[in-house]
């Protein structure tokens, strides 16, 4: 008796479970699309909560109807009108990357964002707008108001750094039962761009600055969204 045997050809893009065959390719292809199915719906979470602010805010400074045009034209003279639009971006972000994600990811993505909530948000633009406001009171010149206030912009990305992302690590071992050990990079200081521009935002006098500010701020502030959004566990530091 003979037997024909037929060679099967090689399946190179597909998942063999039956053998237990793993293909390797096909598996990093499928994470390829995971991750930017991910990162896509994290900016986009945090671009839809961040033209709702802006939205909230526009109609408080411009009454009537809601103009398209004056949501990039926010005075951004005060903290809590920043604070808020930071915090919009990050909240948005992370909706995002939670719904777009595996569950697996999820307490990271969590962790990340009471990191840019404490660390990148409410610590150094709360340090920059109270020293600031102190500096108001006492009608100082504007070339000491300048200088001061850079050093204040310098003091909260410092503190915002170290002290917010150290106590953002505390409040997540107490939520999460478990070492949060996320170290200082030097993304995190790059990233506070914005507390120079809400330096500029909380002292700026000129129409032209004032424009340029209400434009590229909300920009700025994407990026904690996205960070948020996009933590994986991989990359836990």
């Amino acid at each position: 008796m003979i037997t024909k045997l037929v060679q099967q050809p090689a399946q190179t893009h597909k998942y063999v479970n039956t053998g237990g065959v793993l293909d390797v390719k096909q598996m990093a292809e499928n994470s390829y699309h995971t991750d930017n199915k991910v990162k896509a719906a994290a900016l986009c979470g945090s671009m839809v909560t961040t033209l709702g602010i802006l939205a909230v805010l526009s109609k408080k400074q411009f009454p009537g109807k809601l103009n398209i045009k004056n949501l990039f034209k926010i005075d951004f003279e005060s903290p809590l009108k920043v604070i808020a639009l930071a915090t919009s971006s990050t909240v948005g972000g992370l909706a995002g990357g939670l719904i777009a994600d595996k569950k697996e990811n999820r307490k990271a993505k969590l962790k990340e964002g009471i990191h840019q909530f404490l660390g990148n948000i409410i610590t150094p633009i709360s340090i920059v707008g109270i020293t600031l406001n102190q500096i108001k009171k006492r009608n100082l010149s504007k070339l000491k108001e300048g200088i001061i206030g850079g050093a204040a912009a310098i003091v909260g990305v410092g503190a915002g750094v170290t002290g917010g992302n150290w106590v953002a690590s505390k409040v997540n071992k107490v939520i999460f039962k478990e070492d949060d050990k996320r170290k200082i990079t030097a993304k995190d200081f790059g990233i506070h761009i914005d507390d120079i521009m809400t330096v500029v935002a909380l002292t700026a006098t000129g129409e032209t600055v004032k424009n340029f500010i209400s434009k590229a701020l909300p920009a700025i502030f994407l990026i904690c969204g996205y960070e948020a959004g996009t933590k994986h566990n991989s990359t836990i530091k």
